[in-house]
């Protein structure tokens, strides 16, 4: 879906409302941690105020993951919000090549790459089923959240080792 800039121009100012479902396969395929995704549903408006073209929303779906620490499957309902400012190039300074106002090389904002984008970057890199999840034992491979584990998996470096002795004269 694109948004003409001309009919932007044309509303002066009253928002134009826009919905959108961003198409689920190519999102998952684009980031390794989605394994399953309902398709994106995107509600938002865009509107023109001064010489700047604004467009803000919000996108939800239902994303399935894998935990980064106990591997154990989860699913995760995502509201992701959006905003994000245009102008025309030409109106745009040299030196403003790192702002926020993203330039203008058309006649049209091309909606669906704009939100892939402010999609996955929301996405985490290393889901966690639960904030204080525990993980997996290193040694024995138990899940932690489920039962407790009786390893000892202290690591001691090695070139602090010697210390450990220090103290044990001492007692």
């Amino acid at each position: 879906m694109n948004i003409k800039i001309a009919d932007l121009d044309r509303r002066e100012g009253e928002p134009l409302a826009f919905r959108l479902t961003l198409d689920p396969d190519e999102l998952k395929a684009r980031h390794q941690e989605i394994r399953g995704l309902t398709p994106v549903e995107t509600k938002g408006e865009a509107a023109k105020l001064g010489d700047l073209y604004y467009i803000n929303g919000d996108m939800q779906a239902d994303v399935k993951f894998v935990c980064a620490r106990c591997l154990r499957p989860f699913e995760q309902h995502v509201a992701i919000p959006f905003s994000e400012t245009f102008a025309p190039a030409e109106s745009l300074l040299a030196d403003e090549e790192d702002s926020e106002i993203l330039p203008l090389e058309s006649d049209e904002i091309e909606l669906a790459p704009l939100l892939q984008e402010n999609f996955l970057l929301d996405i985490p890199a290393f889901p966690l089923c639960e904030d204080d999840c525990k993980g997996l034992c290193p040694t024995c491979g138990v899940n932690r959240n489920e039962q407790p584990c009786s390893c000892k998996n202290e690591r001691i470096d090695p070139r602090l080792a010697g210390l450990a002795d220090f103290f044990k004269d001492s007692k």
